[in-house]
């Protein structure tokens, strides 16, 4: 058990105040050497004032231009992120689109397109040419204008 002393007190005031041991009575100083209370007390202030003046010379504060600098990178970040995602709904669904209509397009003329591969390969294209007609340049230009226009309403902004 830890006895209370009658000095404690104005030891405790002087370590809070900085003044210990240099600013304080030569008869403090002595009665701290003998109590064990009021020398734990030191100690244990003592400590704490050490490892205060350690975290405050270890933590580097921050210049605000570059908080400022980080939270816009973030912003433009998280704007970069919403924005790329209808670009890549819209890059899926033309990627699916071309799909089917190559898949449509092989389907329809696979029987001219073995037969022309048969014959010379210059014959071969002219006669697919000649087979499908103007139908795969009408699809691609019909393809191209739907996906520029999904394109642009999905990037704009709706705000």
């Amino acid at each position: 058990m830890i006895r209370s002393c009658s000095h404690l007190v104005e030891v405790q005031r002087s370590l809070a105040a900085g003044q210990w041991p240099h600013a304080v009575a030569a008869e403090l100083l002595a009665h701290a050497e003998g109590c064990n209370r009021c020398a734990q007390e030191i100690l244990i202030a003592q400590h704490f004032r050490t490892e205060k003046t350690a975290a405050i010379a270890a933590a580097t504060p921050t210049v605000p231009a570059l908080v400022w600098w980080r939270a816009q990178l973030r912003r433009r970040n998280t704007a970069l992120a919403q924005a790329d995602r209808p670009l890549a709904v819209a890059q899926l669904f033309a990627l699916s689109i071309v799909a089917a209509a190559a898949t449509g397009i092989v389907a329809t003329h696979w029987h001219a397109m073995l037969h022309g591969l048969a014959q010379f390969p210059v014959s071969s294209l002219l006669s697919a040419l000649g087979s499908w007609g103007l139908a795969p340049l009408v699809l691609a230009g019909t393809l191209v204008a739907a996906l520029s226009g999904l394109a642009l309403y999905l990037s704009a902004d709706r705000q």
